[in-house]
């Protein structure tokens, strides 16, 4: 109950986090341990929520993070893969108040689309997956996940969307099946990139910060 508990509350300023078909890089410690493999590089990833911290590390393809919702903190180990082709394979391992297992991957089918799965290791298996398309190429990107756990019978579903109308600038907008909504934007400079969004459910900003030693694409020339 305790990680659907973070699962439920830790919706990320970073869009891609939220949503198994999109992590890679620091974005997928505590999301999708399979985008560890797409991008490697060396990165740090710090968000803030008044009531969630979270932190992470990437080195080439492993992971580490820390995340404190209120009174709950946990910690996470990760690796990810890059099979030949489109498929990236990832395990983590979580620990503090328990401890679980979690497989993921992520396919990139093509330019335009890709896959995301992710579950817990154990009798009581929490999964999720979806689908992100990207029907105008960069300038927007569409996504849907679907969260399954049998034994608290809970079955939800998410949506979103990104607007990119120049390189390093997203527009973002996600939401759950009770449209629970967050609204935010992202900014990058290259090597920094920003992240701002607003949570209707709670009525509260988060923010964050990603800083790469391999460059995202951005808006300055």
């Amino acid at each position: 109950m305790i990680l659907i508990l973070i699962c439920a509350l830790s919706m990320n300023p970073f869009y891609d986090a939220n949503f198994s078909s999109l992590p890679m890089r620091s974005v997928s410690v505590f999301s999708n341990p399979g985008g560890l493999g797409i991008n490697t590089g060396g990165e740090a990833l710090f968000t803030y929520h008044p009531d969630k911290i979270m932190a992470a590390l990437l080195l080439n393809s492993i992971g580490a993070g820390m995340i404190k919702i209120d009174t709950i903190q946990y910690y996470e180990v990760s690796v990810g893969y890059k099979l030949p082709g489109a498929i990236s394979l990832g395990y983590a391992y979580q620990f503090g108040d328990t401890s679980s297992n979690v497989l993921g991957f992520v396919c990139h089918v093509s330019h335009n689309f890709s896959l995301g799965y992710r579950t817990t290791i154990a009798d009581k298996k929490h999964m999720f997956g979806g689908i992100s398309i990207k029907p105008f190429q960069e300038y927007l990107i569409l996504s849907g996940d679907i969260e399954y756990e049998g034994i608290d019978s809970v079955f939800n579903y998410y949506y979103g969307a990104i607007m990119q109308p120049v390189d390093g600038v997203k527009m973002n907008f996600h939401a759950d099946q009770d449209f629970n909504w967050n609204a935010g934007l992202e900014i990058s400079f290259g090597k920094i990139v920003l992240a701002g969004a607003y949570s209707k459910a709670d009525e509260k900003f988060s923010g964050g910060v990603i800083i790469s030693a391999q460059p995202y694409k951005t808006f300055l020339k």
